[in-house]
């Protein structure tokens, strides 16, 4: 069961990756929102099914012009229908990102339920960005 549904979410991955860069191909400039501070420029991430574990690194830029505090990243696993599994609220390891820093933030969640879909955002101090 779980080695199908591993298979299912790895081909929509490779999907998404490969229309994603379609898409992103046929556009002009990228815009950045004007209240935008902190972005994910990579992630990657494994999952050890025997343990029921979620390991991998998020790489955070502050893209402003002025330092942030508590950079991190907002992790949430869904299931085949969508339901929320959990959420997980992950900090890195600099207390101050000064513009134009990056940050790696280390993902390592015990999960209950192996997931269909991860989704990440990031966040700075208390509130989403």
């Amino acid at each position: 069961m779980y080695k199908k549904l591993l298979i299912v979410c790895v081909a929509c991955l490779v999907f998404l990756l490969a229309a994603g860069t379609g898409f992103a191909a046929d556009t002009g400039t990228c815009t950045v929102p004007e209240d935008m501070s902190l972005v994910i420029v990579s992630a990657n991430w494994e999952f050890d099914i025997e343990n029921g574990t979620v390991n991998g690194k998020v790489v955070v830029k502050n893209i402003s012009d002025r330092d942030l505090t508590a950079p991190g990243v907002i992790v949430s696993f869904y299931d085949v229908e969508g339901k929320q599994l959990s959420q997980v609220p992950l900090r890195g390891p600099k207390a101050k990102l000064k513009p134009g820093s990056t940050s790696t933030v280390d993902i390592k969640v015990k999960l209950k339920e192996l997931p269909q879909t991860i989704m990440m955002a990031p966040f700075e101090g208390l509130w989403s960005t």
